[in-house]
Parts: structure tokens; sequence; C-alpha cells
């Protein structure tokens, strides 16, 4: 009973001492301590307390995580600690007034029985009235929460932490009922976000260690290079690329690792699809035009950021102005249309040489493209022809033909420019004035025949209309010899 007394007084008194630490707290940032010339101004308690500042020379834990210093438990040289330990190593008091992220990071050691003993880190902020876990075991790694608590239950946390997740375990070999394995092998950099604390004016940590009564020959726990301030903020980046002129697709290339993505497109006119919340999205823009596309990202317990960049989306149309002259095969010209902006652009057309104006000239019949491409524009590739003008042939019509089926003159009609005739018509007369043949179509021509039944030798007259472009409607008639 007097030795439950003495305790319960000592940790009365490590109460008050608490209670009075968190007056006014450390207020600038980021917090950076070594132990390399003080404690630091930590102070230990606790139930079997054996933390100890200075140059550990252990069998495994044998140098501190940076120069010489550290805080260790079990003493510098020994190679166990306490039986029935259930002790602490408290900070001094931080003020986060002006800390909206708050975010530790710190060099950590361990090295006791695996599941039984272990260690974890807490924080009040009532003056060590009541304390909680920073963190769960559970918790996702990434970027700024990595080497967190390895164990959820471990067993001698309990008097110190209703939560029993920390860090236990060791690099030696499980050995009688002493349980080996999970040890850091080495000094690693925790770190752990803390939103919860944003602007909380009076934070104490403490780092606390439990342990039982059996297979406590082990080095312990040690802790060096503290460092508390504001998380790395987010910084929000993307590129893109584009797909087709209106579909585009976008890659996010933020840092430092994002858990959440806002897309706004700044394309009302596409509905639903104007925004989007997963990291690499692709987009289909609703018409030509500049849109401003934003990201903004946010997680893990850090400051969210947000960019934008404009993207221009174009629609392009290619028109013939000029066809190609039909017997020198030149002349002919396109002329292409741009919609989305009134911005520079660059304007490349496939002939040679390459000609880079809105109208391509001098073209001979044939296919062609033109590539049009700006900063911050998504390069459009259209295609255009160019057609020959059969009309600078003319029409003209044979004095003659031979019916024969030999493949040679074998009917009579229009020859030359026959694809550019509109309003065409054809009427073959024989010498007595009757119509033996009628045509509006001047692919078509006559074989000589009479009702189906072949003809003699003879001459016959003809009396064709038709209209040419640019020109008058031309009225033309002649006679035709037709010879067997």
């Amino acid at each position: 009973m007097l030795r439950l007394v003495l305790i319960l007084n000592i940790l009365l008194i490590e109460f008050a001492e608490i209670k009075a630490q968190c007056v006014s707290g450390i207020n600038t940032f980021p917090y950076n301590e070594g132990f390399e010339t003080s404690n630091g101004g930590w102070i230990s308690g606790g139930v079997g307390n054996d933390w100890t500042w200075g140059s550990p020379t252990k069998p495994v834990i044998n140098s501190a995580g940076s120069g010489s210093r550290c805080w260790v438990i079990g003493g510098l040289t020994n190679s166990s600690y306490n039986d029935g330990e259930a002790s602490w190593l408290q900070s001094p008091c931080f003020d986060f007034t002006n800390i909206d992220n708050p975010y530790i990071e710190f060099k950590v050691f361990w090295e006791m029985e695996q599941r039984f003993d272990g260690a974890s880190l807490q924080y009040s902020v009532d003056n060590g009235s009541s304390w909680q876990s920073v963190g769960a075991s559970s918790d996702a790694v990434n970027c700024l929460n990595n080497n967190w608590f390895n164990n959820s239950n471990i067993t001698y946390l309990a008097p110190l932490a209703s939560v029993r997740s920390g860090w236990s375990g060791n690099i030696q070999s499980s050995s009688g009922s002493c349980n080996g394995g999970s040890g850091s092998n080495g000094w690693v950099i925790a770190k752990h976000t803390m939103p919860y604390l944003g602007n909380t004016n009076a934070v104490i940590f403490r780092f606390i260690f439990g342990a039982g009564t059996i297979c406590n020959n082990y080095d312990g726990f040690a802790i060096d290079d503290v460092m508390i301030g504001e998380a790395p903020p987010n910084a929000a980046a993307f590129t893109y690329s584009c797909v087709n002129n209106n579909t585009v697709n976008f890659t996010n290339t933020s840092t430092l690792c994002p858990t959440g993505f806002s897309w706004n497109f700044g394309d009302p006119a596409s509905g639903t699809n104007n925004t989007a919340t997963i990291a690499n999205p692709s987009h289909t823009f609703s018409a030509p035009g500049t849109y401003t596309v934003t990201l903004t990202v946010s997680g893990p317990g850090n400051a969210p950021s947000t960019t934008t960049q404009q993207i221009t989306v174009l629609n392009v149309i290619t028109t013939m102005l000029t066809m190609a002259d039909c017997q020198t095969n030149t002349g002919g010209s396109l002329i292409v249309s741009v919609e989305g902006t009134n911005a520079p652009l660059n304007i490349l057309w496939n002939t040679v040489p390459a000609q880079t104006t809105t109208i391509a000239s001098n073209l001979a019949a044939g296919s062609y493209t033109v590539t049009i491409s700006g900063t911050n524009v998504c390069t459009v590739t259209a295609p255009g022809k160019v057609e020959t003008d059969f009309s600078c042939i003319g029409i003209f019509f044979p004095s003659g033909f031979t019916p024969n089926n030999d493949g040679k003159n074998d009917g009579f009609g229009p020859l030359g420019s026959l694809a550019a005739l509109t309003s065409y018509s054809l009427s073959i007369f024989n010498r007595w004035g009757e119509r033996v043949y009628y045509s509006v179509n001047p692919f078509e021509k006559w074989n000589g025949k009479v009702k189906g039944f072949g003809t003699d030798g003879n001459v016959f007259v003809w009396l064709a209309e038709y209209t040419l472009p640019g020109k008058p409607k031309e009225v033309k008639k002649g006679s035709v010899v037709l010879i067997r």
C-alpha cells in the first residue's frame, strides 16, 4: 500500500508539472530539435522511467539518429529496460494558433519484445488531463505519413493508452516465450500530419513506453531530430494531350501526394461532364473556343492548391477556292477557316514547298491536308481537295461513228468536259425529220439503233443543249455519219 501511495504521489507531482508547463507555447516554426546541446526541454517521468538523454552505445541502438545525442529508453549502455515500465517523454508546449496543418517528423529506432512491449506518440490539448494517439497503425502510407505505428495491439501500452497502437518489435529471432521480429533495424524517419490540431494554442506531445516483466533484454526505443511545423503544402499541376480537335486527356502531376482532386473544365455547356474527381480525367469540349481548366488538389492533411491552364479547341474547315486547270493541272487553291480563337495560329499545308497562309495556291488536282497549331491549342489536321476544271476543255461532237462493237467509236455523243455539264439534252433526227434518239445523260452514247434495230449507214442530224460552269446556256447542232 505504501508503494502504491508513493507512486500516486509521484504521478500527481508529475501531473502538476505537466499542467504548469503549457502556459505559453513555442510559436516559431518550424521547430527543430536535434538534442545535441541539451535535452531540448523535454522531460521524462512515469512508472519505471529509464528514459535517458545522451550518446547511446548499446548493442543494437549504438548511435544517435544524427550527431551524437538523442533520447533513449533503458539507459545509454544497457541492453534491457525496466520491468513493468509505463514511462513517458514529454515535449515542451506548442502554440499552433498560426499553423493550419500541423505536421511532425522525427527519427525513431525500436528494439523491444514484439507485440507485448512498445512505444507510441500522444498529444494533449488540455494541459495533460487527457491524451490521444497521433494517428493509427491503419493509416494510409503516403509522402506525409510513413514509418508510423506498425502494431495495433501492444499489450503493455494499456496503463498509458486506451488505444494500444504503436511501434513494437526487434531484429532478434523468437526465443522461448520472447517474441522476435518487426524491429526497425536502424534509424528511420517517421512522419505524420495532424490536421485536427490546426490553430490550437496549447498542444503537448509525449512518447510513451510500456513493458511487461519478462523478455525485457532488448535495447528499447529511441527518438531524435524532431521537426514540428506546417505540413508541406500541395503544389497543383497538370499536363494534357489532345486526342482529337475537341477531346483532351488530362494527367495530374501535382506534388506532394494529394488524395483529393477537383477538376473544372470551364465548359458549363457540357453539363455534369464539366467536373471530375479522378486524378487523370478526359473531357470532350462542347464547342470550339478557349476554356480555362482548373485543378484543385487536397490532402493528405496539408494545404490544398489550385492551378489553371487555358486550352483552345478548334473547328477547322477547308474549302476549294479554284479548280485546277484541266490542261496544265495548275492554278487550284484551297482556303482554311478556323473557329475557336482569334489568337495567332500556325498554319502548315502539306504542299511542296510548304505553304503557311490561310490560302494555299497554285495547286494541282489532288488531296491535301492543313495543320493548325498554336500556344495552348489542340493541334488539328484537316483534309482538303482540289478538283480539275473540265470546262476548260469544252464540249465537242464527232462527225461520224462506227457502231460495229469493236470498241472504237461505237457510239455517238458529246466528248470533253462531260462532268461539268448541266441542263443537258441531245436529240438525233433521220433525214425525214423523225427523232430517232433522245437523252439527258451526257455519258450515254447512241449506238446507232432505232427502236432496237440497227440502221444502215446514213447521215443523221443532231441538236444538243447544255450549260458549262460560268458560261451561258449553249445550243449546238450538226450532222453525223453512221458508217457500217
